[in-house]
């Protein structure tokens, strides 16, 4: 069975996703503390955690946004990570 709700938030960590992957490098630096926010899409409140988790010494910086609503009946929470360079290309 799928659950639609984790369909929903699978595609809305991936959009949210993408906007951060948008902002200059030095912009998600500075969200190395935890973001968090919500978003009612659809009627559904969707929490959104977002946080950069690693600088490598090249200063390529991990993100990553993590997300979850009530009710999961899957009980799994998606995640969308990805790493953007100084020069602001971004890989997986």
């Amino acid at each position: 069975m799928k659950d639609p709700i984790y369909a929903l938030l699978r595609r809305e960590v991936t959009n949210v996703g993408k906007e951060f992957e948008r902002l200059p490098y030095e912009r998600l630096l500075v969200a190395a503390e935890v973001l968090s926010f919500s978003r009612v899409i659809e009627g559904v409140e969707i929490s959104f955690s977002a946080e950069a988790f690693d600088v490598k010494p090249n200063g390529d910086a991990g993100f990553c946004v993590d997300a979850s609503a009530d009710p999961n009946r899957t009980g799994k929470q998606p995640s969308y990570q990805f790493y953007k360079r100084k020069d602001g290309t971004v890989y997986y």
